[in-house]
């Protein structure tokens, strides 16, 4: 594990550098860049020529930085090493396509395969949602917990679905929840709805599958929150990913319970 020195000069790095990337993505969100939007091939999964400017500017000011630390991106892949940054440059990006005011940037620093760095930037609330392993987690600088909540009946509960997860299982889950008498939704950003739980905004999220550029910053954030998470990656590492449920303490073995996933 590297030295404190080291470790705070990424700390204030990743702030500065999210900051950096949301401020370019939203010259492109209000067209003061313009792009196109493409299909990446799959229903509704979108990219755009913001996506990969976005990545390139965290890339080469990573590289800049800490040339000796890898980058795993969501639009140009990378390595996994002792030291890696994986970053999503906009995720939301279907929102972000429409013109729908619900994405963000997150970017997390994983040593030795654990988080010890989350930043999930909003540029257009200006909200910075930062966390570091064992400190807690701020927004803008003022300290953030998650909610109380104790019953899912009194539950707002985030539910993520994309087009590869399975489509019956999701339907399965949501009206469990309902049943249950959460209110359930999606609002198509993940990093930002685990940002929202963190902050207390949400009860808890929940997606039987989430890639590590959009977990890894904000399931960290949930936790220095004071929050529950569902242990992350899966068995098949950080690269893949895994499922993802994210709550207030009072609620967790509830929503695990339903959702069946250990």
């Amino acid at each position: 594990m590297m030295d404190d020195r080291g470790f705070d000069l990424r700390t204030r790095f990743a702030q500065r550098l999210a900051r950096d990337a949301g401020a370019l993505a939203r010259r492109y969100f209000e067209r003061e860049l313009d792009y196109t939007a493409e299909s990446k091939g799959v229903l509704q999964d979108w990219v755009s020529v913001a996506d990969r400017s976005v990545e390139l500017l965290c890339r080469s000011q990573l590289a800049a930085a800490f040339p000796d630390d890898a980058m795993l991106g969501e639009e140009t892949g990378g390595d996994i090493a002792q030291r890696t940054w994986i970053v999503d440059p906009i995720d939301g990006t279907l929102n972000f396509v429409h013109g729908v005011r619900y994405w963000c940037v997150s970017i997390a620093f994983v040593e030795d395969g654990v988080c010890r760095i989350g930043a999930v930037h909003d540029p257009l609330h200006d909200e910075l949602f930062f966390a570091v392993a064992g400190r807690g987690a701020t927004v803008n600088g003022q300290a953030m917990r998650v909610s109380s909540c104790a019953s899912l009946d009194r539950a707002l509960v985030m539910h993520g679905h994309v087009a590869r997860q399975d489509l019956e299982a999701h339907l399965r889950l949501r009206r469990e929840l309902i049943a249950a008498g959460s209110e359930v939704k999606d609002h198509g950003a993940g990093a930002l709805m685990l940002a929202h739980v963190a902050a207390g905004r949400f009860d808890a999220y929940v997606e039987p599958h989430m890639h590590p550029w959009d977990a890894a910053a904000g399931l960290l954030l949930v936790g220095e929150a004071g929050g529950r998470v569902l242990p992350y990656p899966g068995p098949r590492g950080m690269r893949a990913g895994g499922a993802v449920i994210a709550a207030a303490p009072g609620i967790y073995e509830s929503l695990a319970s339903v959702a069946g996933w250990t």
